[in-house]
């Protein structure tokens, strides 16, 4: 059986904990592991937080979308936005063997993401971002 789950947030940081509490439940209530519900929902909020802080220059609303689909063990989740183009599959790995100090700031989240996601796909569709990120999903 398929589930689906669907969200609008606007670009305000605030936003991050709505998603947060509407993915935790939506997970619960589809039997989703909380080693499973912790990844996405760490995966979204470095993603999400990302377009909110970099994706505009201007100061108006704008809105990214959100969709999560269970079914089978494997679980899409969507991250649309109309910020400027941007595909975090080009960020490069960090040099983890490289001290903290020395090391250029950010890419580390993006890293985090490849980490607990089993796949991820961008595509720049008509003016939007699109990243899928897949999960193999453990159940609770």
């Amino acid at each position: 059986m398929e589930s689906r789950l669907s969200l609008v947030l606007r670009n305000d940081l605030c936003e991050l904990q709505r998603m947060s509490e509407a993915v935790s439940a939506w997970c619960r209530g589809n039997g989703i592991s909380a080693a499973t519900e912790f990844h996405v929902n760490l995966a979204l909020d470095e993603i999400v937080s990302n377009v909110i802080r970099y994706g505009w220059k201007d100061d108006r609303e704008h809105y990214v979308g959100v969709r999560a689909c269970h079914s089978g063990n494997a679980l899409d989740v969507e991250v649309e936005d109309d910020g400027a183009p941007f595909n975090p599959l080009e960020v490069p790995s960090p040099n983890l063997n490289c001290p903290p100090a020395e090391r250029p700031v950010g890419g580390l989240g993006i890293h985090l993401v490849r980490q607990v996601m089993d796949r991820l796909e961008y595509q720049r569709l008509n003016d939007k971002n699109l990243l899928v990120m897949k999960k193999i999903i453990d159940r609770a």
